[in-house]
């Protein structure tokens, strides 16, 4: 008896593949979709992306590089099934490229917490004050912050208007620099220039949405110049486009989002998991919350890969 239990499980291990170990015990999509994004504030609530254009906007870099990078995350926008904004439509990403993230970071917090929708009434969702505590004291090579509706009021006037000259960024960036256009960040005075976020009131709605309406990312000209454009271009266009989790632990998964996790990082670009993800986000159904959405975006993001 024992002996025909042994051969049995012998048996079963020779039958046993390789695909199906890796299957098991390696990373799968769900375990990507449920660390790196963010959590919706209610279950009842889906993940968050963008419902209408992205128009794209740059301070800090010169005229030529914001282009390059206007054009990248435009061109990842595209790919998901959005439509980039017109030359000088009103910026909904806003990407500034400083100096000294850190300093400009605490300005923004201490001196124009409006422009992270924090004030903004009605339908305007951004995250609370332990997540403004980290965007503020958490030294990241880039960092971004997020303000969502829930569809039942739109923004008026986003955050940062005082930027809103041309997708480009090249009006943008010459007014932020005070060089011509160099890589110098941004002055209090232009801080305090900005304007501020303002919202609708809300209405009842029988399925809750989380549409992203605008996109605030901060990267640190220091720990980036070392760096393919390509490389940290598209880690803007991927914390751009969907809400990332800052504290995901991605180590184990083939990401953009490893760039900085080591000095010596290969990823130039997204991955086929990140493009995969990206658009699994941007089809999956929008009547289940996000607990239950997360199922079908890693389904979706599955299919996308096996192609």
């Amino acid at each position: 008896m024992r002996k025909a239990m042994f051969t049995a499980a012998v048996g079963a291990v020779l039958c046993f593949s390789p695909a199906a170990v890796a299957q098991t015990d390696g990373p799968t999509t769900r375990n990507f979709v449920e660390q790196v994004a963010l959590e919706p504030l209610s279950d009842e609530r889906p993940l968050a992306r963008w419902e209408d254009d992205v128009c794209v906007g740059a301070v800090g870099l010169s005229p030529q590089d914001a282009q390059t990078l206007v054009d990248r995350i435009s061109v990842r926008a595209r790919s998901v099934g959005l439509s980039p904004g017109a030359p000088g439509c009103r910026a909904n990403v806003m990407v500034i490229y400083a100096p000294d993230a850190d300093v400009l970071t605490r300005q923004i917090v201490d001196q124009r917490r409006d422009l992270l929708g924090y004030y903004a009434d009605g339908s305007a969702v951004s995250s609370g004050r332990a997540e403004l505590d980290q965007f503020a004291n958490t030294s990241r090579p880039v960092r971004w912050w997020y303000v969502a509706t829930d569809g039942a009021g739109a923004i008026q006037n986003r955050p940062g208007a005082a930027f809103d000259r041309q997708s480009s960024g090249r009006e943008a960036a010459a007014a932020a620099a005070g060089d011509g256009g160099s890589s110098t960040g941004l002055t209090s005075g232009d801080i305090q220039g900005m304007d501020s976020v303002r919202s609708n009131g809300t209405r009842t709605r029988a399925v809750l949405r989380n549409e992203l309406t605008y996109a605030l990312v901060i990267v640190d000209a220091r720990r980036v110049a070392n760096l393919q454009p390509t490389a940290w271009m598209d880690y803007v266009a991927m914390v751009s486009l969907a809400q990332i989790d800052p504290s995901a632990s991605t180590q184990q998964f083939d990401t953009i989002l490893n760039l900085f996790s080591t000095s010596e990082s290969s990823q130039t670009a997204l991955s086929q998991w990140d493009d995969a993800y990206l658009k699994a986000l941007y089809r999956a159904r929008r009547d289940a919350g996000g607990n239950r959405q997360f199922g079908d975006v890693a389904r979706r993001m599955t299919e996308n890969i096996s192609r």
